[in-house]
């Protein structure tokens, strides 16, 4: 019986034994695991918009193969455009920032004020990638000398004109105006008016509310700017800006009411207007829609006056302060604006590039109108990066429509614009 009890005790005690032992493997594997889950490198990316945007499925499919290739978890996180300022102010700050920021070109100056965004000049200087980089549209995303946001999609207006009513006017529909003297010229000839006098089609579709689109292209081609970035002052009251803003009023007595950013009412796209500034993105749905227009439409990044410029909005990636790993970061960047990932968005979507090394694919798509399109990004210009960019705008469009509705001179309207910004900076 002793014998029985004590093998009974010794296969109870190796069982005893085991069962600690597998409860201890269990729960080193389970330890092991978690540290491993928690060592996994993450990024959290927060873009504009959303995912049915025209970057967004694109956006989705080069992160998800970077991951692939890197084993690193990106978190994309979409925010609505009109939402994203006070979400990014709240997280900055709570200490919850992402590492990357989408951003457009009003957004840099304020962000790098409050320092929630670093420059990358010591990145971009090792960036294989740093000569295909648009001169552009790399100044766009350079403040005070340094270089904060990468360039990933641009979206310049392009100036188009009707080559029938040109030829019914007996211009030379194969060009369009090629300085501001013949653009004034042109809208002339080709406006149309009643009897009272009233414009029935515009020769120059100038918008007569939100005009400081226009007004901001006019202004860099006059070889000037509103604003001096360096010093973060307005310059409304140069004699270059009351020059602009005379031949804009010109330019607006050859034109329809109406406003800007409304394309459903843009007289040239309803075929009430000889010549226009126009979305590159619009202009190719409206082809869509009307293909038999396409033989009758000419278009050019923009008509110079002393220099070359065209309005252009960009979307921009930049790295924030309070990302742990901003190298990683960079690399992110660096493979979502690479020949790959563009090339890929260039021939799905037919969205430009601000990389030369997509420029010719992506002419050839479209060479009119992505030829044009690529010269304006050439050229492009944006609002002034200062810290008082939503400002400006307001005081801009007002500005405008003062001198169009004449309640004041363009002398009187600037003086009064530039008081109106000095007294809220100051």
């Amino acid at each position: 019986m002793k014998a029985k009890k004590i093998i009974a005790m010794i296969m109870a005690l190796a069982a005893a034994g085991c069962m600690a032992g597998c409860g201890e493997t269990k729960e080193a594997e389970t330890v092991e695991t978690k540290v491993a889950e928690e060592s996994t490198e993450v990024l959290n990316l927060w873009t504009r918009g959303n995912e049915t945007d025209a970057t967004g499925p694109y956006l989705l499919e080069a992160v998800k193969k970077y991951e692939e290739k890197t084993g690193i978890k990106v978190n994309v996180q979409f925010i609505a455009f009109d939402d994203a300022e006070t979400k990014w102010n709240s997280a900055f700050a709570s200490g919850t920032a992402p590492d990357i920021i989408d951003m457009g070109i009003v957004h840099i100056a304020g962000r790098v004020n409050l320092q929630h965004i670093i420059p990358l000049d010591e990145y971009y200087e090792s960036w294989g990638n740093k000569d295909q980089l648009i001169p552009a549209m790399k100044d766009l995303g350079t403040y005070n000398g340094k270089l904060y946001a990468i360039a990933h999609f641009p979206d310049p207006q392009i100036f188009v004109y009707r080559k029938d009513m040109f030829k019914e006017a007996g211009l030379d529909e194969s060009r369009a105006p090629e300085s501001w003297e013949e653009l004034l010229e042109y809208a002339q000839k080709l406006t149309i008016k009643d009897e009272n006098g009233e414009v029935t089609r515009a020769g120059m579709a100038v918008p007569t509310v939100n005009a400081r689109f226009l007004a901001s292209i006019l202004i860099h081609q006059n070889g000037a700017a509103f604003a001096d970035e360096d010093k973060n002052l307005p310059t409304f009251d140069t004699p270059e800006a009351v020059e602009t803003i005379e031949f804009l009023d010109n330019l607006h007595d050859y034109s329809t009411v109406f406003e800007n950013g409304n394309w459903s009412e843009n007289p040239f796209l309803k075929d009430n207007a000889a010549m226009a500034y126009v979305p590159n993105g619009i202009l190719k749905d409206y082809l869509k829609e009307k293909p038999d227009m396409r033989e009758k439409i000419g278009m050019a990044a923009c008509v110079p006056g002393k220099e070359t410029a065209a309005w252009c909005g960009v979307w921009f990636h930049g790295i924030t302060s309070q990302s742990k790993n901003p190298e990683q970061a960079f690399d992110l960047l660096s493979y979502l604006t690479s020949e790959e990932v563009l090339s890929n968005r260039v021939e799905s979507a037919g969205l430009p590039s601000a990389f030369r090394y997509n420029e010719n694919e992506y002419v050839g798509l479209d060479p009119e109108v992505n030829q044009a399109v690529m010269d304006a990004i050439a050229c492009g210009y944006g609002n002034p990066k200062v810290s008082w960019a939503p400002i400006y705008e307001k005081v801009l469009d007002q500005l405008t429509e003062e001198v169009f509705y004449d309640v004041k001179t363009p002398e009187e309207a600037l003086k009064d614009a530039q008081e109106s910004l000095m007294s809220e900076i100051e």
